[in-house]
């Protein structure tokens, strides 16, 4: 008996060592990834701004809603501004030779602008003598239609009124005292651009240019 038990532990031991060998075997090693390979690739995914990655697309509404934060933050104005409205020109007329621009002085108070100004303009334009009364009522030679005085209004306010960087109206004209250069100063954006002088542009057609031409034919 004392021979078959000493077999015994003998096989038992030689298990144990057999087991332990086992554990010391080293594991093999995953396989790397391999670039290029398409089952190794993965497709960009939604996710939060704050948890993107360089293969991550940004959700369309997540980038709107930064770009008016930002808007918010630097202009805030921006995000409230009213639309600026003309209003329109009532036109007069004065005997009959003489026109009178009734609301002169709101128009020019609106455009943020001195009358001497538009006044100016005006007289350039029409190609008339213009006079201003103390009431703020401009009155010139000829007779114009409330278009024409309207289409003069236009064009003044899209060269000395509209900034060229935002398309505001709210701006303001200013003149440096150094260069004697004329500025338009946008108060949203705060852009500055420098305007030439009023010089003659856009003429409004009256009986004088009718018969003149007819004279040339």
């Amino acid at each position: 008996m004392s021979d078959n038990e000493d077999a015994v532990d003998k096989t038992t031991e030689e298990l144990d060592d057999l087991d332990l060998n086992l554990d010391k075997k080293k594991k093999k090693k995953a396989k790397a990834p391999v670039d290029g390979d398409a089952s190794t690739k993965t497709e960009g995914v939604w996710a939060a701004p704050t948890e993107l990655g360089p293969n991550d697309i940004y959700p369309y509404a997540d980038i709107l809603q930064r770009v008016y934060d930002a808007i918010a933050e630097k202009n805030p104005e921006l995000m409230g501004g009213k639309k600026f409205t003309m209003i329109p020109p009532q036109v007069a007329r004065e005997g009959s030779k003489k026109t009178v621009f009734v609301n002169f002085k709101d128009m020019c108070k609106r455009m943020h602008r001195t009358m001497e100004h538009v006044m100016s303009y005006f007289n350039a334009e029409l190609g008339v003598a213009c006079s201003l009364d103390p009431e703020g009522k401009l009155t010139f030679k000829g007779r114009f239609t409330p278009k024409q005085i309207e289409s003069v209004v236009r064009n003044y306010m899209l060269s000395y009124v509209q900034c060229q960087m935002c398309k505001s109206f709210d701006s303001m004209l200013v003149k440096d005292s150094v260069t004697r250069l004329t500025f338009i100063e946008c108060n949203r954006c705060q852009a500055k651009k420098s305007v030439s002088n009023v010089e003659k542009g856009f003429h409004a057609t009256n009986r004088a240019d009718r018969k003149a031409a007819k004279q040339a034919v």
